[in-house]
């Protein structure tokens, strides 16, 4: 089962469990450890290049009618029996460095898959991690949402109560209402946004559209490093010496070189070796079968073939131009990435920089909320202060416990950012060890 445990008779998906079912289904990483298997199944085969072909063949052959009587020469009317076999070996001596290359290719094509699938297993912790703590800020704004309701509906009735015994007006009694009102439409909002962003992490995780969850803060690197005092240029470094999909471009740029030099093969002669041995029987032969195969018939030979390109309808041409392409366009994207990686970085530094900076405001503006709410209603209650103070002071209150919730998961998001920018980012990390 996918759930970590059930608490109440709520189903609790954790951050770490969310994770391992996220490797486990998705498909574009899946689809790139299968697409390794087959670069490494063409490693393999790269390496055969360099062995001989071996194979052994026969035939039988019943032919009636009008034929050469091969021991006579007459055609005769005849019902003859032939059985060969061969056993032949053939081995590629030069053909341009085309085996060389290719291996060299094959090699560097499986490294650069290898990252490709590294990099494709950090995508999905940090689309999970995205998705997993905006249900965690839905879950929390839905509980400020259904805090305020409750509060709005207590104050109601008291509200309710004060006009009935004469101590407040009739439009302090209308003022509430709008505000429970208002309350109530916040929280089917908040309800919708959750019911919303679940139904996407399932869909992401590929779980059961029946089951229903809850989510939990998860254990994440809970340390504040002030990132203002870190150099964005050795930060980089760090990024061009861990990002595996800038290693991954690395090893494609250097696999397609040696695809665009294999092409070049088409251009110059190719030299092969061979060799052969086999045998035959033949019915109008009068010796019998083991005498015909094994003393009579065997014939053995051996050679080399030398083949001259002259004319090939320009297709060694054609393969050479399309290997350049497909290196030229790898060296772009590289150059490209590396642009991005840059970027990347400088981004999610600053924004884990503001996002620590708005937590440590959001933190003091909900304290200071939490606060004027307590004194505005228990001034209220006193009949010092007016209803508009208190609707006010509990604006600031929801406003700030809502800034609070926002400020914490951007936070810890931005955090994950981070490290996901810098190719640092590990499942390790995130999935607790039992």
């Amino acid at each position: 089962t996918w759930y970590a445990q059930e608490t109440k008779g709520k189903t609790i998906l954790t951050f770490d469990e969310a994770v391992k079912i996220g490797l486990r289904k998705n498909v574009d990483l899946n689809q790139q450890k299968n697409q390794l298997v087959a670069n490494q199944a063409q490693k393999l085969g790269a390496y055969g290049n360099f062995l001989p072909n071996l194979n052994l063949t026969g035939n039988f052959t019943h032919q009636e009618g009008q034929q050469q009587n091969t021991t006579s020469g007459n055609l005769e009317d005849l019902s003859t029996d032939y059985l060969g076999g061969q056993f032949t070996v053939n081995l590629n001596l030069f053909n341009g460095l085309r085996n060389i290359n290719t291996l060299s290719a094959a090699n560097n094509q499986v490294m650069a898959q290898s990252y490709l699938v590294k990099r494709s297993t950090q995508d999905v912790v940090s689309t999970v991690a995205s998705q997993y703590l905006q249900v965690l800020l839905d879950q929390e704004l839905l509980k400020i949402a259904e805090e305020n309701l409750n509060l709005q509906k207590a104050l109601t009735e008291q509200m309710q109560g004060f006009y009935e015994v004469g101590s407040r007006p009739i439009t302090d009694a209308y003022n509430q209402d709008a505000l429970l009102k208002g309350a109530q439409v916040s929280f089917i909002r908040a309800k919708n946004a959750l019911l919303n962003d679940k139904a996407l992490l399932a869909q992401t995780l590929q779980l059961d559209p029946a089951e229903t969850f809850d989510v939990v803060y998860p254990n994440l690197p809970a340390d504040r490093i002030d990132f203002r005092t870190v150099s964005v240029d050795s930060l980089i470094n760090v990024a061009l010496e861990n990002r595996p999909d800038w290693r991954q471009l690395n090893y494609q740029v250097a696999a397609n070189t040696h695809s665009w030099k294999a092409a070049f093969a088409g251009y110059v002669p190719s030299l092969t070796a061979f060799m052969s041995y086999g045998s035959f029987y033949y019915s109008l032969i009068p010796n019998d079968f083991s005498e015909q195969f094994r003393t009579l018939n065997p014939s053995f030979q051996y050679g080399a073939n030398i083949t001259i390109p002259i004319f090939n309808r320009f297709q060694p041409r054609s393969q050479r131009v399309s290997a350049r392409v497909t290196y030229d366009n790898a060296v772009i994207n590289r150059d490209n990435l590396e642009k991005t990686i840059k970027i990347d970085v400088q981004r999610a530094v600053n924004n884990l920089i503001n996002a620590s900076e708005n937590y440590d405001a959001s933190l003091s503006q909900f304290q200071a909320g939490e606060l004027a709410l307590q004194a505005q209603k228990e001034s209220y209650d006193l009949g010092v202060s007016a209803q508009v103070a208190l609707a006010q002071a509990t604006q600031t209150y929801v406003s700030g416990a809502a800034s609070k919730a926002q400020a914490e998961v951007t936070l810890l998001f931005n955090r994950i950012l981070l490290d996901y920018a810098l190719g640092i980012i590990s499942v390790d990390d995130y999935i607790e060890r039992k």
